[in-house]
């Protein structure tokens, strides 16, 4: 790479050069049919604060991102399972990779395109997952065709942390 001394344009001259493609706001239909997989396991495991957000275009490694909040390590492990499973009987294909299940604090499964990232509270919110992809589109579920959780299907909001600290 060329250094500005060297005849390189600086950021102002060259942007594309610097600019990230954003979504389209579409979702591609393999991409919703997995995100759809996912987001309806996750609910159907009473997994808490469950987001759906479209990263497309902001990242390399992926397009959605499914966060959920679990009660308890089990809950977290269970929730992780449910994906897996939804995965495995609705694409007949297995996930490419699942992490944290000893811990059960924190669980990624990466489905390729779709990763979810099941956490406890506390978890959740150091990592804070929700508030680096703050400029990412969040799916309403209704584009993934799917209803919204009630307060009573939402899973333990107690999981989540309030923020006491003063």
């Amino acid at each position: 790479m060329k250094t500005q001394s060297e005849g390189a344009r600086p950021r102002e001259e060259n942007p594309e050069l610097y600019t990230v493609a954003r979504g389209s706001g579409q979702l591609d239909p393999v991409v919703k049919d997995i995100a759809r997989l996912a987001a309806q396991a996750v609910i159907d495991q009473k997994g808490g604060r469950v987001v759906v957000l479209d990263v497309s275009g902001r990242t390399s490694y992926c397009d959605v991102l499914v966060l959920t909040t679990g009660s308890q390590a089990r809950h977290v492990q269970a929730i992780a399972d449910a994906v897996v499973k939804a995965y495995k009987q609705g694409r007949n294909e297995r996930p490419l990779g699942v992490e944290g299940t000893a811990s059960g604090r924190w669980v990624l499964v990466d489905l390729g395109d779709v990763i979810v990232h099941a956490f406890d509270g506390p978890m959740r919110g150091y990592y804070d997952l929700d508030g680096l992809w703050v400029d990412a589109r969040v799916v309403p579920f209704s584009e993934l065709d799917l209803e919204a959780p009630g307060p009573d299907e939402a899973g333990d909001d107690d999981a989540w942390p309030e923020d006491d600290e003063g």
